[in-house]
């Protein structure tokens, strides 16, 4: 049993965050966890899910490794990368006990089975778990007796044999909310604390040690796949692995995108390898559904995109200070003493300008000293050294980085 076909709808609140997420590095149910980070928290809070990078395998239900996540996996995510934190849980709940947790709750995040979620491609095609967004309609009480409308938030974004699937609000009788749960699932209540604030570099030492620690992971990974290839179902299984890796690989160069001093080109090109191959792998089993057989190169281009991540998550460790000393001087210069400093003619005093004195000139070197990984050698700190941007510039060039001990 599915609803009805919902109406599409817009919300001056859920629109705009659907709008900002990207929708098409995200799985099924990090989807909505991250329209809420960024209705709480703005535009782009969500990337944050694509910091860590690694390979951590669970079991399918016919026993084979998979690189998915299941919904605890997501959620204490959510948390540690978000701030969005669970606040209540209930299992097993219906279109009637969703309709009563709504008049105590704004907003619900919710999952069941796509099968009879109506407004998805997979309805009444193929049973997975799915999440999306529930809040009652600002035009109708959906918490009174499963009167009025309720909308239905979704920023799931895929491809199907079905028809496609992108992100929407959809406006839902209340009562239709009877089918859409014909399974039983779960609901919760998210609060949004304040996000954490990642360190960068620490981050990416962290990925590196992780991946680095996969490679027993990986191996398991690379032969039960190669052993279990020529069945149909094994190889469907692949074609969802692949789709979960490539998702994942493809927010973690959107979130390097945002790390100053990081390139992403490098992220970012084991994204579309990922995305090469899961046609590879798509075509390989429509192939073997029709009784074609399964070319060993599907599993042995899995085994060299796995390793290939690996070596990319090791460089670099840590992110890279800018190369020119000049543009750091002048950020900094800038950022301490709020003026035009990139605007100075040439050999223009440092002490005209207003806000100069000594201890603002200490907060410039030693925020210089932080980004390039430097520190001045005292004997070469003179007073004519501080007289101009340029022999302020000339301090710094002259002075290599400093290796941290390990």
């Amino acid at each position: 049993m599915t609803a009805d076909t919902p109406v599409e709808a817009s919300s001056a609140r859920w629109s705009p965050a659907l709008a900002s997420v990207r929708a098409d590095a995200l799985d099924c149910l990090q989807a909505n966890l991250a329209v809420l980070a960024d209705d709480a928290h703005g535009a782009g809070a969500h990337l944050a899910l694509g910091a860590p990078a690694g390979f951590a395998t669970t079991r399918t239900p016919s026993g084979l490794p998979t690189p998915a996540a299941g919904p605890e996996r997501r959620l204490a995510e959510a948390e540690e990368l978000l701030g969005l934190r669970t606040t209540a849980r209930w299992d097993g709940v219906d279109g009637p006990r969703l309709r009563e947790l709504l008049r105590d709750n704004a907003v619900l995040y919710v999952i069941g089975d796509a099968y009879t979620m109506p407004w998805v491609p997979y309805a009444g095609h193929d049973h997975m778990e799915h999440s999306f967004l529930l809040t009652a309609d600002d035009h109708g009480d959906a918490g009174d007796a499963g009167d009025g409308t309720v909308l239905v938030i979704d920023a799931y974004h895929n491809d199907t044999p079905w028809g496609s699937a992108r992100p929407g609000v959809w406006q839902l009788p209340a009562a239709d909310l009877d089918a859409v749960l014909a399974t039983k699932g779960t609901a919760l209540a998210l609060e949004a604390t304040a996000p954490p604030q990642l360190d960068a570099a620490a981050v990416l030492t962290a990925n590196a040690t992780a991946m680095s620690a996969a490679g027993p992971r990986i191996d398991a990974y690379v032969t039960a796949m190669r052993e279990a290839v020529g069945d149909p179902d094994a190889l469907d299984a692949l074609v969802l692995d692949v789709w979960v890796l490539g998702r994942a690989r493809t927010l973690h160069a959107a979130w390097l995108g945002t790390v100053p001093g990081v390139s992403a080109d490098a992220a970012e090109a084991r994204a579309q390898a990922w995305r090469r191959y899961a046609a590879h792998t798509y075509v390989a089993a429509r192939r073997a559904r029709r009784g074609g057989a399964v070319p060993a190169s599907v599993i042995d281009q899995l085994d060299r995109l796995l390793r290939d991540d690996v070596e990319t998550a090791r460089r670099p460790a840590v992110p890279q200070a800018p190369s020119d000393p000049r543009a750091v001087v002048v950020e900094e210069l800038t950022a301490v003493l709020g003026a035009d400093v990139a605007g100075l003619p040439s050999g223009a005093p440092l002490r005209d300008l207003p806000q100069f004195n000594s201890f603002r000139l200490v907060d410039v070197i030693e925020r210089v000293e932080s980004r390039l990984g430097t520190t001045i050698d005292p004997e070469a700190l003179r007073e004519d050294s501080f007289d101009t941007v340029d022999t302020l510039c000339r301090l710094f060039s002259a002075t290599p980085a400093v290796e941290e001990a390990s």
